[in-house]
């Protein structure tokens, strides 16, 4: 593969990856939106993380600091989740490809590369960006 394709295939695979957004979600929702992390914030505006939450009834379970917990969602007044940012994703895709697009455009030169500026061709026309 061409390093210039390799790279830019490359920055698009981490600007995409990259486009996240934090957002509040209904704690019940937890199990059906199955996200890897949570930040809960509890009544007195403690937040916690917790890692592989999942709803039992009315308790959050999951992973905090490592330890396996099990808490009352009655504690809890608010759940943000890191979620794919969709409009973000595509302004970036576009972004990039309208850069690549550019950076191709000013290494050609911006004319054709299917003829051959040589010393016959440069001989008849010579007022020609390739023979300058």
């Amino acid at each position: 593969m061409r390093p210039m394709l390799a790279c830019a295939l490359l920055l698009a695979a981490v600007a995409v990856a990259a486009c996240h957004t934090m957002k509040a979600v209904p704690m019940a929702q937890v199990n059906t939106i199955k996200p890897d992390r949570a930040w809960l914030t509890e009544t007195d505006n403690t937040v916690i993380l917790v890692n592989g939450p999942q709803m039992v009834g009315d308790t959050l379970v999951g992973y905090v600091n490592g330890k396996y917990e099990e808490m009352p969602i009655a504690n809890f007044k608010q759940m943000v989740i890191q979620a794919g940012s969709t409009p973000k994703t595509v302004a970036l895709v576009a972004l990039v490809t309208v850069g690549f697009g550019g950076m191709v455009y000013a290494l050609t030169g911006g004319h054709s590369t299917d003829k051959i500026c040589d010393a016959s061709y440069c001989e008849e026309h010579s007022e020609d960006l390739c023979c300058a």
